[in-house]
C-alpha cells in the first residue's frame, strides 16, 4: 500500500499539429484511382501503342499501386518526423499546443479489508 502522492512530470516536448498526414491518408486512395484512370486514358491515346485490354489493365494497376506506395512511404516518413519531434530532435512543421500538465493527485490510504470470517 503506497500512500505517497503520484507526481506528474510535465512534458516540455513540442507536439506536431499539422493535418497534412490526415489529408494524405484520406486522399491516397483517390489519387490511386485517378492515377489508374489517367494511365488508362494515356495508354489508349498514345499513337502507335496498340495495347490489348489486359495490357491496359496492367498499366492502370501499376499506376494505382505506385500512387498507393508513394502515399504509404510518405506516411512512414511523416511518422518518423513525428517521433523525432516528440523526442525533441526535430522542429514541428506546425507547433501544437503545449502538452497538458496535470496536477499531482494524492493517493488516499486504503483501509485493510477484513472479512467477516476472520473476526
Amino acid at each position: 500500500m503506497n500512500s505517497s502522492p503520484i507526481s506528474a512530470v510535465p512534458s516540455s516536448a513540442p507536439t506536431e499539429a499539422s493535418l497534412i498526414s490526415r489529408f494524405v491518408a484520406i486522399l491516397t486512395p483517390v489519387f490511386a484511382v485517378v492515377a489508374g484512370w489517367f494511365a488508362g486514358v494515356i495508354a489508349q491515346a498514345v499513337p502507335g501503342a496498340h495495347l490489348d485490354q489486359n495490357q491496359i489493365v496492367a498499366f492502370m494497376t501499376a499506376a494505382a499501386v505506385s500512387a498507393i506506395a508513394a502515399g504509404w512511404k510518405w506516411l512512414q516518413g511523416w511518422q518518423q518526423h513525428e517521433a523525432l519531434v516528440a523526442q525533441g530532435l526535430d522542429v514541428p512543421v506546425k507547433a501544437g499546443p503545449p502538452a497538458a500538465t496535470t496536477a499531482a493527485v494524492p493517493v488516499a490510504p486504503q483501509s485493510p479489508v477484513v472479512s467477516p470470517a476472520a473476526s
